[in-house]
């Protein structure tokens, strides 16, 4: 069993489970495979029978996300559509919206032992996607969540997780712009938040709008602990494979000593016990940490 009794968990990961390049995903009753390399993919309907032999799955997809091309295809069933929980809380998935269905599972651990220390504190959630961050740390306690994505669609499905979860939408939560953008303005107007959430992608494009990890994180992070409370707690993490938890300390270490703040390193943490052999290939490398000002 799990901790937190999720409903949403990885069956296989990979190079560590004895399949090089595949992943293999049950949300609910919807699965979905994916290949991150052509090792494999003649052991496809082979993997799909096994799944409804094992399973009794209600819905399958097939994701492929090579280097050259991306695609999403339903092989089973007719309804993408399912709701998860984890730690109590709950989130609407669609394994054929996108190549991501609404929530990362690596980060499951990640976002419940940082919600534990939001409560009483408003909370920033940047990157925010769809908002999962922010519901944890609305159980937990937190007094506002503020959710920054440049994605309209993404805050949209953040706010039908809110709904889901009964919790009510305070004026102010949801903001549609970049990450930088609305630290820049927090910095302009003195605004300061007790709790700080940076889980962003390792590339991200939105029109004239780019972000990476290596060039981008370590300003950002900066930034933000410019705008922490005294006593404040910031949550840094990142699934781009070039980096491990040593670069990001640096990158936390570098962003306190550039304000002139102290810190004390609260958790270092990777993927899930689900995703064993993190680190062994370039689709399961992620990891966090949380710091205390």
């Amino acid at each position: 069993m799990l901790k937190g009794s999720p409903t949403a968990y990885r069956l296989c990961n990979g190079i560590a489970d004895g399949l090089d390049g595949v992943a293999v995903d049950k949300y609910n009753d919807c699965y979905q495979i994916q290949f991150f390399n052509k090792n494999l993919l003649g052991r496809e309907e082979e993997l799909i029978q096994l799944l409804k032999e094992r399973f009794s799955p209600k819905f399958i997809a097939v994701k492929y996300r090579f280097a050259d091309h991306s695609s999403i295809k339903a092989v089973f069933g007719d309804n993408s559509k399912t709701v998860v929980e984890e730690y109590g809380c709950k989130f609407a998935v669609d394994l054929l919206d996108t190549l991501n269905p609404g929530l990362f599972l690596d980060m499951r651990e990640a976002r419940h032992c940082f919600a534990q220390l939001c409560k009483e504190k408003e909370m920033l959630n940047l990157f925010a996607y769809t908002c999962s961050f922010s519901v944890h740390a609305r159980k937990n306690g937190a007094v506002k969540a503020v959710n920054v994505d440049i994605s309209k669609k993404n805050l949209s499905k953040g706010k039908e997780n809110y709904l889901l979860n009964e919790m009510e939408i305070k004026q102010g939560e949801f903001f549609c712009g970049s990450s930088e953008e609305y630290i820049d303005w927090c910095i302009k107007k003195g605004k300061k938040f007790g709790a700080i959430a940076i889980d962003p992608p390792s590339f991200a494009k939105n029109g004239k709008y780019h972000f990476s990890v290596e060039k981008d994180l370590e300003n950002l992070a900066e930034k933000a602990v410019s705008i922490l409370e005294d006593d404040g707690v910031i949550l840094l993490s990142t699934n781009y494979s070039e980096w491990n938890g040593e670069t990001l300390l640096k990158t936390a270490k570098n962003a306190f000593a550039k304000n002139g703040r102290k810190f004390k390193l609260l958790q270092e943490g990777t993927q899930g016990e689900d995703f064993p052999g993190t680190g062994k290939s370039k689709e399961s490398s992620m990891v966090f940490l949380i710091a205390r000002v």
